[in-house]
């Protein structure tokens, strides 16, 4: 068997429930949050756990993964001085590690393209280089990808850590549920009333810390 990563006895509030789940070296997880004005709060929380930023007694982190950033810059320097992807990678990535040249062979880009006039995805996967470059294990989510265009980055997550790591996704869909190691869903604990009145926000969304 391989090494255990993390191992999560499961988290509850008094609104919602992410059932247990083992990661193991060289799986790739979905945890799936579906979709509605909760995702991003309950993402961050749980990256939190998972990155090791935050201490929850029942998830035991064996290895802490990092969570692949998205790419961000400042309107100044997006007019100004946009980033490039060599300036980007240089920064923010290991530039001797093997992926980052690869990431050239994935993508048509080059070193000198800037960062802002390249697609999602690929500025997602540019993120997703520079994590693997210093780490094997990692989470992540697929926000702005289009259903044609995830496949790839999908594919390079999985090629990745074949030979070690492992990979967490939390997303919004069920889509991959037959395409990962785990699929892990969110069960909410409210009737239907209850869980309209946390999405309009007129009920506050319980914290898993």
């Amino acid at each position: 068997m391989k090494d255990l990563i993390i191992e999560c006895k499961g988290i509850k509030t008094d609104q919602y429930f992410i059932p247990p789940f083992e990661l193991r070296e060289g799986e790739f997880v979905v945890v799936c949050l579906y979709s509605g004005p909760c995702f991003d709060e309950i993402k961050k929380q749980l990256t939190d756990i998972l990155t090791g930023r935050v201490h929850r007694k029942n998830v035991k982190i064996y290895k802490h993964l990092t969570f692949a950033e998205p790419f961000a810059e400042s309107f100044f320097r997006r007019i100004f001085y946009p980033v490039t992807v060599g300036s980007y990678l240089k920064k923010n990535a290991d530039v001797n590690n093997p992926i980052v040249s690869k990431i050239f062979e994935i993508d048509t880009f080059t070193k000198k393209d800037k960062m802002k006039n390249l697609e999602t995805s690929q500025k997602k996967r540019i993120s997703l280089s520079a994590v693997f470059s210093r780490t094997k294990n990692i989470v992540f989510d697929m926000r702005g990808e289009g259903a044609l265009q995830f496949t790839k980055t999908l594919e390079l997550v999985k090629d990745e850590i074949k030979s070690e790591g492992a990979a967490i996704l939390i997303d919004w869909v069920a889509d991959l549920r037959n395409d990962c190691s785990k699929f892990i869903a969110i069960e909410w604990l409210l009737d239907d009333e209850e869980l309209r009145k946390i999405r309009n926000g007129s009920v506050k969304l319980s914290q898993m810390y």
